[in-house]
């Protein structure tokens, strides 16, 4: 039986750790699609996902992405065939995205110096990202502690500006009923995981591997 290849990109900051603790079924292997470089400050999301695509070097990919992944993943299914998109506290389309990732919020992230909008971020990203146990502090420390922020404001930016109405086809949408960034009354997840905050990935892993078996088999 030839292998199937499964990508997997992480969330806004994040890398390859966040998926330590899952488990995907025999036959699968699985790659890790770290984040590039935006070319500029306003480069679309389309081009990027141009570029990241370039690195998938397996045909009809399963796609797993982990929050702005997940619209990652989506943007890149666009652009080329894939067998399948899995979501991890992420949203499909720009529907789901709460009414606060408005107008407001882009003028913001556009007038506020780095000094002002990253600096004293700490205690938002802590509160947002639900970190419990030892190693997923670590996590967010490691992502704290970093000073370039050129990819961050990118991303930031075109996550208030995704205006993608396209859902993948079988598209797996698998979110917690207590996530943050994107609160659930928002979404609508073909699985919700009782309680799961937007580190579920981490700490609820069990229970996603066990959604993941039956939707890869």
């Amino acid at each position: 039986m030839s292998k199937k290849h499964i990508y997997l990109i992480s969330g806004l900051g994040a890398d390859e750790r966040v998926f330590r603790n899952l488990v995907f079924p025999e036959g699968y292997e699985a790659h890790y699609l770290s984040w590039i470089r935006p070319l500029s400050p306003d480069e679309p999301i389309s081009e990027y996902a141009s570029r990241m695509a370039r690195r998938i070097v397996h045909p009809d990919p399963v796609l797993l992405g982990l929050s702005f992944g997940g619209m990652m993943c989506i943007e890149i299914a666009r652009q080329m065939p894939v067998e399948k998109v899995i979501l991890l506290s992420s949203v499909k389309h720009k529907g789901e995205l709460p009414p606060w990732y408005n107008g407001l919020a882009r003028l913001v992230l556009r007038r506020l110096p780095d000094r002002l909008l990253f600096h004293r971020r700490r205690f938002v990203v802590k509160l947002f990202m639900q970190a419990s146990a030892e190693d997923e502090k670590q996590l967010l420390n490691d992502y704290l502690s970093r000073n370039d922020y050129s990819y961050t404001r990118w991303a930031l930016n075109a996550v208030l500006h995704w205006q993608n109405e396209w859902i993948p086809p079988g598209c797996v949408h698998i979110h917690g009923s207590s996530d943050r960034p994107f609160p659930r009354r928002y979404v609508h997840p073909t699985h919700t995981i009782l309680k799961g905050g937007h580190f579920m990935v981490m700490n609820r892993a069990a229970e996603i591997n066990r959604i993941l078996e039956r939707e890869l088999l």
